[in-house]
């Protein structure tokens, strides 16, 4: 029998949702959605992202609901390209055009990117479409596709335009994850680690003492992975689904200093690679403040060296740039930022810095985390 499992979302506001993770799950997709969701449907329309949609897996998806829908295929260019109001507003001509209802279903496959399109224009159409998503990397997995946050670029400017809009089911097939390079496996290995080092600690004994099974795909451990990681994002998501309490603001654990850096190395380095380095300067930056015991900062290196994610920033990437991301970084109110902060494994809280004086302790920390020359 091959494993299943089931973790239900309990948003503050939004109804609750059950996330599927396992082996095959796509092969029953239409009948899963009907017994969970359990309202009329009129047609389907797939937005998936490529280089999926050539995968024999994302085939048997579309003949699960061929068999019962008419079922539409939307091709979407992969990375952020399609996150722009542009593609937005394309696609919801091709809704128009098909006579898209409030019973039509729409199906997110792709990653973080594709999730944020589809999950904006569900949210927009006649005031909001059901939503299934199916992520399709290891860190859309744990991560993108729970929690309803969804946002598209414009004016060359991040996220600027977003909704808070649960999907109705989030659909897990661990067999995506074989067609992933080991490189963006291990980017999303590292958001799986935020979610041991901040909130469930076995998360971090598991990549330790199975980190070969982790790269040789074993699914087992991965489920086991997934699942815990999508518990953590669940758990926070009922605490506080709208950013309003700063207890959501743990989920960015590592991203201040990450997203600077990611920024400044222009796709150069992935987000996973720039997140395990930015947890490891931020964990440093806790110990100085007098916050973090220093096992977290041990613990991290650790890992990084176990599975080849990086602890050092290259020296192409501009401390003065980077230093300038952060100064205005989206968590920033006023003169203050809300910078989160880990204890010790599993403990966390969110402290309110002066951005000056975090700026300050970086400009001496990140220099010390560069890459040594020759």
């Amino acid at each position: 029998m091959k494993r299943i499992e089931k973790v239900i979302v309990k948003p503050t506001y939004s109804p609750e949702y059950p996330v599927i993770i396992g082996e095959d799950v796509l092969d029953n997709a239409c009948d899963i959605v009907e017994n969970e969701i359990k309202a009329p449907v009129d047609k389907v329309v797939i937005f998936v992202q490529e280089p999926v949609n050539k995968l024999d897996i994302f085939t048997r998806l579309v003949e699960s609901f061929r068999e019962k829908y008419p079922t539409y295929i939307v091709e979407v260019p992969s990375g952020e390209v399609a996150k722009s109001l542009d593609f937005v507003l394309k696609y919801v001509r091709y809704l128009h055009e098909i006579q898209a209802t409030r019973a039509t279903l729409i199906v997110g496959v792709g990653g973080g990117a594709l999730g944020d399109l589809v999950g904006f224009l569900s949210s927009i159409y006649l005031r909001g479409l059901p939503l299934v998503l199916v992520p399709t990397t290891l860190l859309s997995m744990v991560d993108s596709s729970i929690g309803g946050k969804n946002a598209v670029n414009l004016f060359e400017i991040k996220n600027v335009l977003g909704t808070f809009y649960q999907p109705k089911l989030v659909l897990e097939d661990l067999r995506f994850i074989d067609s992933l390079p080991e490189r963006e496996l291990r980017s999303g290995l590292a958001e799986v680690v935020k979610y041991g080092i901040t909130i469930n600690p076995t998360i971090v004994k598991i990549v330790e003492s199975d980190v070969d099974k982790i790269f040789e795909k074993d699914r087992d451990t991965l489920i086991s992975l997934v699942k815990l990681s999508v518990e953590c994002k669940a758990w926070i998501v009922h605490l506080d689904e709208r950013e309003e309490r700063d207890v959501r603001q743990i989920l960015n654990y590592g991203h201040t200093v990450g997203h600077g850096i990611e920024a400044s190395a222009r796709g150069a380095l992935t987000h996973g690679e720039c997140v395990m380095i930015g947890m490891i300067v931020e964990s440093d930056l806790g110990i100085r403040l007098g916050y973090t015991d220093r096992s977290v900062w041990e613990k991290l290196v650790e890992i990084s060296s176990k599975t080849g994610l990086p602890s050092r920033i290259p020296r192409f990437v501009e401390k003065k740039e980077v230093l300038r991301k952060i100064e205005y970084d989206k968590k920033r109110v006023g003169g203050l930022i809300k910078l989160p902060i880990v204890r010790r494994l599993g403990e966390f809280e969110i402290l309110k810095m002066d951005v000056s004086k975090l700026i300050s302790y970086l400009d001496n920390i990140l220099e010390e985390y560069y890459e040594r020359q020759g």
